[in-house]
């Protein structure tokens, strides 16, 4: 339509153009070729109030006499004021989408081009999503052996890469171990996501403490949080050493982490993986206190609390009591013969 508002022409309601529509809205209409007092200021003043008031749908003409104007509801006026407005929004965010998806789709080539040779160190700064969901789908598809997933939180709805869990499965499906760690709260698309790769293979712990997200394909390549806080995009780094180095620190983490799910049963035994666990274990089923296991077996009651704590939600314990019948049930406590 020729007289749609444009965006940046859109006038602004003044002191007049208030007035003049509450004299049009009480009287039932404004006749523009009745009104003149002789003062040319006043004279053009009522002009531009009715311009205004026409522009924005709050006055419209009277078919056959556009000298009269009458008053139109004003949440209509705006709904047709407005609807242009957001056409243009979304033009522009569909333009937006279009350059970053066409851009983001050379990343693969960007990357190949800048690949270090084998065994040298780096780091290249992945400057939004786009690039981080090409590097991760490159990166998936080149996996061969393991991936650790480290997720300090629930990815957000509205940006979370949709094709993520169909590569997980892909991975699965070849034969990668895949290993999840996060924290024991979690939301419903979490929890199902979860349950869906625990089913087709994967690992998944939980511990209260995480140090942020990592991936980590084949212990040579790593996806981490940028180092200047940035929350779009991420830093890759590649190489055995630096990329090695932090695999042994996750797995250390990995190793403390408590079985959670589906994958608690398979992995329970593990919780007793040490002869201090093994013993704190019978002294907890003993019903000894905390500050008396600590000193019995020379470690801080700080460490002491943490390691009952770890295993008795291994164990899917809510109790130190119960921990001791599960454990025993279990066949983790050792058995004394009868007197």
């Amino acid at each position: 339509m020729a007289d749609q508002v444009q965006p940046d022409l859109t006038p602004l309601l003044d002191e007049a153009a208030v007035h003049l529509f509450g004299r049009a809205v009480m009287q039932g209409y404004v006749d523009r070729t009745a009104e003149g007092s002789g003062s040319a200021e006043a004279d053009a003043r009522f002009e531009r109030a009715c311009d205004v008031l026409v522009r924005l749908r709050l006055l419209r003409p009277v078919a056959g006499r556009p000298g009269v104007l009458v008053p139109m509801s004003p949440e209509i006026a705006a709904a047709t004021v407005i609807a242009p407005l957001q056409a243009g929004i979304a033009r522009t965010g569909a333009q937006i989408q279009s350059i970053r998806d066409e851009l983001g789709s050379l990343m693969p080539q960007y990357l190949a081009a800048h690949r270090p040779p084998a065994e040298q160190e780096a780091c290249l700064l992945l400057p939004d999503a786009a690039a981080t969901a090409g590097v991760l789908a490159q990166e998936a598809a080149r996996c061969r052996e393991e991936v650790l997933v480290v997720r300090s939180a629930d990815p957000d709805p509205t940006g979370a890469d949709p094709d993520e869990l169909g590569r997980d499965l892909a991975m699965l499906r070849r034969g990668v171990r895949l290993r999840l760690l996060g924290r024991p709260a979690a939301g419903p698309g979490a929890q199902e996501r979860i349950r869906t790769l625990v089913a087709a293979g994967a690992e998944f712990r939980t511990t209260p403490e995480l140090p942020g997200w990592t991936t980590v394909f084949d212990r040579s390549a790593a996806l981490v949080p940028r180092p200047d806080g940035g929350e779009e995009g991420a830093l890759l780094i590649r190489g055995r050493g630096l990329v090695g180095y932090l695999s042994q620190v996750l797995d250390r983490l990995w190793a403390t982490a408590a079985p959670h799910g589906a994958a608690r049963e398979v992995a329970a035994g593990e919780l007793l993986n040490s002869g201090l666990r093994r013993a704190l274990v019978r002294l907890l089923a003993e019903g000894v206190k905390d500050e008396m296991i600590a000193r019995r077996l020379g470690v801080s009651l700080r460490t002491c609390r943490r390691h009952v704590a770890e295993i008795l939600d291994g164990l899917g314990a809510d109790s130190r009591f119960q921990g001791g019948v599960l454990a025993e049930r279990a066949g983790l406590l050792p058995r004394t013969p009868a007197p």
